[in-house]
């Protein structure tokens, strides 16, 4: 009697425990099911929540709903094919995703996992298991998915060049902008290094090489410019910024967002070139000079000289030829000084005949022996009937108590006692 009544105790306790789970699953998204195998799947059992989906368990039971009917009907004949194959091997489960209609017309994705009773032959009987909505995460997956290929597509079109490479410099991504620029195919960068491409002194590529991620943290804050060369060995001059977006100690990932600004700087060049030199000689002008006499003063390397020249006879050779006559002999008088000077000297025309010339670390006897040897080649020309003819005077700093005003008053009156000596 006492077992008995512990047994009904138990089996109290027990049903109890399995009510709860069911209230649990009635109210959860997960339907539980158990289909017969025959036409139309009659249906044996049916959680009372598939009236998440509109519908009650009943239309079911009486066969007003047939399990087709349920799927949607885009998904009908893929579903039929992959349930009956699965019936016809010998798996025991199947997991499947497809879309049902819902009573009120809507669509939603479920998840279904099913389990075969088969019998002594191994022919199925029933079918057991659940369906689950799925409808928020395949939309979530879709919005991803979506997302995804929208930045893909920025970043494959974009007009900037972006890649991503290792630790090492190896290319793991490029977009479309690096292939076009480079001349190389996406397979071919894909194989290379980023440092086939830049074009680094020797000095700084082992110092990036080293531990580049370690590098590129120190610059990742601020725009940097370099240069590239294509496959057809054409320099392209590059500005953005690289940034470290991988930060593992043994896996690293660089990001680099640039933008080609070869024509922005070859335009540049030619402001600055201009600016600063004469258009007619190709020597620098007067605002260059300017700066340059300044500049030599503020460092102190001492001694610098200074020589002025005015050219003789100008005036004559465009009243008698013609101002292209003379602008040829400007020409040929600035070839000549450039001749004449050494490469560290800085060689200015600063008024329509008269030219300036900075001789950093020049001594008196050195600064003497390049005018003389302008002298000697004016007088050695022979490209034309004119030759070009300059008055010059020198004046030498060797110390501090000069300044750059005495430094040019004293070459200019140099210059005219030379050119009163020639017209004597």
């Amino acid at each position: 009697m006492t077992k008995n009544k512990t047994y009904l105790n138990e089996l109290s306790i027990y049903n109890e425990k399995l009510k709860q789970a069911y209230d649990v699953i009635e109210k959860s998204s997960i339907v539980v099911f158990e289909w017969s195998i025959g036409p139309g799947i009659p249906v044996k059992y049916l959680t009372e929540n598939i009236s998440n989906y509109g519908y009650k368990a009943e239309d079911f039971y009486s066969g007003k709903i047939d399990y087709w009917d349920f799927v949607h009907e885009e998904d009908v004949e893929e579903t039929r094919n992959a349930v009956y194959k699965k019936r016809a091997s010998d798996e025991k489960e199947f997991k499947n995703i497809y879309r049902v209609l819902c009573k009120d017309g809507a669509i939603r994705w479920v998840e279904e996992w099913t389990i075969w009773e088969r019998d002594s032959k191994g022919n199925p009987i029933t079918e057991k298991g659940i369906i689950r909505d799925i409808t928020e995460q395949m939309e979530t997956a879709e919005k991803l998915r979506l997302s995804e290929e929208r930045y893909r597509n920025l970043f494959e079109n974009a007009c900037a060049l972006i890649c991503t490479f290792d630790n090492n410099g190896k290319f793991t991504s490029v977009n479309n902008a690096c292939t076009n620029i480079s001349g190389y195919s996406n397979v071919e960068l894909m194989n290379m290094n980023i440092f086939d491409l830049l074009i680094l002194p020797k000095k700084y590529k082992k110092i990036v090489t080293n531990n580049l991620a370690s590098f590129i943290r120190k610059i990742q804050d601020d725009n940097i410019e370099f240069v590239i060369h294509t496959k057809s060995d054409r320099r392209v001059v590059l500005e953005g910024r690289l940034l470290v977006i991988s930060d593992k100690e043994f896996s690293a990932e660089i990001q680099g967002v640039f933008q080609d600004v070869t024509l922005r700087k070859e335009a540049e060049n030619k402001i600055f070139y201009l600016s600063y030199h004469d258009k007619l000689t190709g020597l620098y002008n007067r605002a260059y000079y300017d700066e340059a006499l300044e500049k030599i003063s503020c460092l102190g390397e001492l001694p610098y000289s200074l020589i002025l020249g005015d050219m003789n006879g100008l005036k004559k050779t465009n009243d008698l030829y013609g101002h292209k006559a003379g602008d040829r002999l400007i020409q040929a008088m600035a070839e000549i000084l450039k001749k004449s000077c050494r490469k560290s000297d800085i060689v200015a025309r600063i008024g329509g005949d008269e030219f300036a010339i900075i001789l950093p670390r020049c001594s008196e006897k050195e600064a003497d022996k390049i005018c003389k040897r302008i002298k000697k080649l004016c007088l050695l020309y022979d490209e034309g009937p004119l030759k070009p003819d300059i008055a010059l005077g020198f004046s030498v700093k060797r110390d501090f108590s000069k300044t750059n005003d005495d430094l040019m008053l004293e070459a200019d009156k140099r210059m005219y006692l030379d050119k009163r000596a020639l017209e004597a």
